[in-house]
């Protein structure tokens, strides 16, 4: 039960960091805007946010504005990747509903809504990985849990994460399972 606890705790942690990011550097998405750097310390993330960086004066909600996160999974499509009980609603941050599911012991998955960055935002320590996703342009990032953002417009996105408690190639493919089923409902 504490392992659940604190991997859940790890995955909001580094999920959020996916909010605010600025312009292309490899690593894993993380905060670029109203940041300030850390002494030390280590960890997967070299900034620290100092102020909510998903407020952006001057740009118009994604087309998912007001959607909430966990409605991106049916319970069909939750219980076709093992998960037995419903998601978990995190609306703190307006602009960027997040959705945590949790297999004990096995994995957990997020869905986010972000309503005013889009993939230009996302900046990362390592290596993001171009990709597609159905119809949409994506971008993969790997540091403890994989991270896949897709396009959703210029200044919007949506982002899956997987983290399995195997390995990273099984936290990619978790991600990449989920991404695939999400995108399906995505505007084109």
């Amino acid at each position: 039960m504490k392992r659940s606890v604190l991997v859940a705790s790890v995955l909001v942690a580094l999920t959020g960091s996916l909010v605010a990011c600025k312009s292309e550097t490899p690593g894993l998405p993380s905060a670029s805007t109203n940041t300030k750097a850390t002494n030390g310390g280590g960890g997967p993330f070299s900034e620290t946010e100092t102020s909510d960086p998903t407020t952006k004066t001057g740009v118009a909600p994604g087309p998912l504005a007001g959607m909430a996160a966990c409605s991106l999974l049916t319970s069909a499509d939750v219980s076709s990747l093992g998960v037995t009980s419903p998601g978990k609603e995190d609306d703190s941050i307006k602009s960027s509903p997040m959705c945590t599911y949790q297999k004990s012991g096995s994995f957990t998955i997020t869905t986010s809504i972000y309503n005013e960055l889009g993939l230009k935002d996302v900046t990362a320590r390592g290596t993001l990985k171009q990709l597609t996703i159905g119809s949409h342009e994506a971008v993969q990032g790997m540091a403890g849990l994989c991270a896949i953002s897709m396009k959703t417009s210029e200044t919007s996105r949506v982002d899956v994460t997987g983290q399995s408690t195997t390995s990273d190639q099984a936290s990619c493919d978790l991600a990449h399972q989920v991404a695939e089923i999400v995108e399906k409902k995505l505007p084109k």
